[in-house]
């Protein structure tokens, strides 16, 4: 059977099992939650409480804005509607008002990623002027790029921490360059530094300004620590490549830990095979999309890759090493 054929069957029984079908009520329940516990969250810290119930608010602000990243991301993948404007809308409120990352700057960088997924040359996830994802990286790595890059497998969980920071940069940065097509994410992030900058009159400037950025540390660490094991350390796939959809996906992605708590703590992407293969497919879909998947791989002789969050992080950690090896001395 050919690799088409078999992509052609493993849809098929996925849809035989309703994986496709969406949850619109599910969703609109997880998104108002959010924003119930975000406004929530956000009143408790203008009332300027003691430091521990302050610092729980942060806690749980970044744990929402992490989540509802989670939702506009479904939304920018049709998993939620077909409409494509009413999906936007949930991704200017869910990405760029609440987290301050701009949806259409998301938008482009993941659209690139999905159909390049770990080609070295096309992938956007794979580029960094200061780390290392692949070897020809390592090998053009100069000044500051080559110093961390040597000490990368260190250093990564350390800069995971700053990645809510340089998503907000990027995003001003794109649209700045897309002034004309990106006019809906000036104004909703017009909105999200109103929103962040009105505490400044309640609480002074020295708290708000902490408050902001402790949420915006803890934002990078729990999204750093998901993004980071899907992909590094599974196969880079070189420029000469060519690999059929199926076989791609799967050689380049793993899957983590298989809980419900996991599926909740991961926005449901440590069904990361899933997710790649069928990216349209709602989130609450992909726990029962992963067990007919794998049964559907062992069957053929596919390798399908699962382990440990733990686990993930090592064989990272041990590839961000052997790269460092290649820089050049």
């Amino acid at each position: 059977m050919t690799t088409h054929a078999l992509h052609r069957q493993l849809v098929a029984e996925l849809s035989a099992a309703g994986c496709f079908r969406r949850a619109p009520a599910r969703s609109a329940a997880f998104g108002a939650a959010i924003l119930a516990g975000y406004a929530s969250a956000y009143a408790v810290l203008l009332a300027a409480p003691a430091l521990p119930l302050r610092l729980a608010a942060i806690a749980v602000l970044a744990f929402l804005c992490v989540q509802a990243g989670f939702l506009a991301h479904e939304a920018g993948h049709g998993a939620l509607m077909s409409n494509r404007r009413v999906a936007s809308c949930v991704g200017q409120v869910f990405n760029t008002l609440i987290t301050g990352m701009c949806y259409a700057y998301f938008q482009h960088i993941h659209r690139a990623h999905h159909p390049h997924c770990n080609e070295s040359a096309r992938d956007p996830d794979m580029q960094s002027e200061i780390l290392s994802m692949y070897a020809e990286s390592a090998y053009a790595k100069r000044s500051f790029g080559r110093l961390v890059t040597r000490r990368q497998g260190l250093l990564i969980w350390i800069l995971i921490w700053l990645q809510g920071l340089s998503f907000k940069i990027d995003s001003v940065r794109f649209i700045a360059h897309n002034l004309r097509t990106t006019r809906l994410d000036q104004l909703v992030l017009v909105a999200h530094v109103a929103l962040w900058s009105a505490p400044v009159a309640v609480l002074g400037f020295a708290d708000a300004w902490m408050n902001y950025s402790l949420m915006t540390l803890l934002i990078g660490g729990y999204t750093g620590s998901i993004f980071l094991v899907n992909h590094i350390g599974t196969r880079v796939i070189e420029p000469h490549e060519s690999l059929p959809f199926l076989m791609h996906e799967i050689a380049v992605t793993r899957n983590l830990g298989t809980s419900r708590f996991e599926d909740f703590l991961f926005g449901g992407l440590n069904n990361h095979i899933e997710h790649h293969l069928f990216p349209s497919m709602p989130t609450v879909r992909l726990r029962r999309a992963r067990v007919i998947t794998r049964d559907f791989c062992r069957r053929h002789g596919i390798a399908y890759r699962e382990m440990s969050w733990l686990a993930a992080a090592r064989e990272v950690t041990q590839h961000f090493k052997s790269m460092s090896r290649l820089v050049a001395a």
